[in-house]
C-alpha cells in the first residue's frame, strides 16, 4: 500500500515538473525575437546550444538533449574535445570521433560541434552565438563554477541562458563504477569456486578472464 502510495505520489511531482516546464517553454517561445533576417514570414527558428562530454552515453544524456531541443526548434550540440577533458578530469573513455558518433545519433540533435572546450569561456560562447546563430545557451540546474567564476556569466547577462533539471540517478562515473564492482564480484566467485582443484582453478581463471572483459565491454 506505502509503495503505491510513494509511485503515485511521484508520478504526480513529475507531472507537475512537466507543466512547470512546458510552461517555461511557452515563455521562451514568446520572448525569444526573431533572428531570422531574410523574412519575417517564415516560421521562427530558436536555436539552442548545449554542451558536454557525452561519454559512455545514457539515457541521462538522451534526456538532456530531449529537454534541450523542447525549449526551441533546433538544437546544436557542442562535445568537448579529448584534450579538454583530459586536462579537466583525466582522459574520456570514449575518444571524439565515437562520441560525437553516439550524439550525431540521437533523434533530438540537429548539429554537433566538435572540439568544444570542457570549460566554456565568455569569449568562446561570443563565438557559439555568432557563427551558429544561437538564441540560447543550456545548461543543467547544477552551478557550473570555475575558480570561483559562474562559466555562464557572460550568456546569463545577455539573458541568453536557460538551464534544465538533471536527470537523477545516473551518470558515467556512476555507470563506470558499477561495471567495476561487476567485474570484481565475477572474479572473486569464480576465484572461490577454483579453490582446491588446480585444474578447476585455472579453468575458472580462464573464464574469469573472457566474462570480465565481457562485462565491462557491454556495459
Amino acid at each position: 500500500h506505502h509503495r503505491i502510495t510513494l509511485l503515485t505520489t511521484s508520478q504526480q511531482v513529475h507531472v507537475l515538473e512537466e507543466q512547470l516546464f512546458n510552461a517555461k517553454i511557452e515563455d521562451i517561445m514568446a520572448s525569444t525575437p526573431n533572428r531570422n533576417k531574410s523574412s519575417s514570414q517564415q516560421p521562427r527558428q530558436i536555436r539552442i546550444f548545449m554542451d558536454g562530454a557525452f561519454d559512455v552515453m545514457h539515457y541521462g544524456h538522451m534526456n538532456a538533449f530531449r529537454l534541450g531541443r523542447s525549449l526551441g526548434t533546433y538544437l546544436i550540440v557542442g562535445v568537448n574535445s579529448d584534450e579538454s577533458i583530459k586536462e579537466c578530469k583525466g582522459p574520456p573513455l570514449m575518444n571524439d570521433e565515437e562520441r560525437m558518433t553516439m550524439v550525431k545519433g540521437c533523434k533530438f540533435v540537429d548539429e554537433v560541434v566538435p572540439n568544444c572546450p570542457y570549460i566554456m569561456t565568455s569569449d568562446y560562447l561570443d563565438y557559439i552565438f555568432e557563427t551558429y546563430d544561437v538564441d540560447y545557451v543550456v545548461h543543467g540546474d547544477d552551478p557550473c563554477i570555475v575558480d570561483g567564476k559562474d562559466v555562464y556569466a557572460s550568456a546569463k547577462r545577455l539573458g541568453r541562458y536557460r538551464s534544465i533539471p538533471r536527470t537523477e540517478g545516473v551518470s558515467t562515473t556512476e555507470i563506470v563504477g558499477r561495471m567495476l564492482l561487476m567485474t570484481k564480484h565475477h572474479h572473486m566467485r569464480h576465484k572461490q569456486r577454483g579453490r582446491g582443484n588446480s585444474v578447476g582453478s585455472l579453468s575458472g581463471l580462464s573464464i574469469t578472464g573472457g566474462g570480465g572483459g565481457g562485462a565491462v565491454g557491454g556495459g
